[in-house]
């Protein structure tokens, strides 16, 4: 069954009363989403072993059709591919800049080697100002509040 957000609060309230009202449809919309989610994660799992399985890749119950297809994301393992590529030049097949075409070098900030830096007074953190960024991220936590023992 589908859910209509539906705007509990008046605008005309406090922060508090409003929050007093969303807070509590939140956390058992939340509760509920979870635990179908759940749900529903299980039941695609099952389908899809059931259809590979008995190598179904389509079927049809009333007005629901399922498919099932596998494909396959080939990507490589970067240290693996270095070494490979490396060894195609020391086997002669690659030549030394064909070789620095192929691989690049990263540079890349040692961040405990700058730290130490700073701390021993080599490098002024002030001056590295101008490198950094500050990034705001607001986080929501809502749960069932436990009931204390003796009330």
């Amino acid at each position: 069954m589908a859910r209509k957000q539906i705007n509990l609060v008046e605008e005309t309230r406090t922060p508090e009363e409003r929050l007093s009202v969303i807070l509590p449809n939140y956390q058992a919309n939340k509760s509920e989403m979870d635990a179908y989610k759940k749900l529903v994660d299980k039941d695609n799992k099952e389908i899809k072993e059931i259809m590979l399985g008995a190598k179904i890749d389509e079927f049809e119950v009333d007005d629901i059709r399922a498919k099932v297809s596998v494909s396959e994301r080939t990507g490589f393992i970067e240290e693996a591919l270095i070494d490979k590529v490396k060894e195609l030049k020391d086997n002669g097949e690659l030549s030394e800049s064909q070789l620095r075409k192929i691989i690049k070098k990263k540079e890349y900030v040692d961040m405990e080697a700058l730290e130490n830096a700073i701390y021993k007074g080599k490098v002024n953190a002030a001056q590295l100002a101008s490198c950094q960024t500050i990034t705001e991220v607001v986080t929501l936590r809502v749960s069932k509040v436990k009931e204390k023992k003796g009330e």
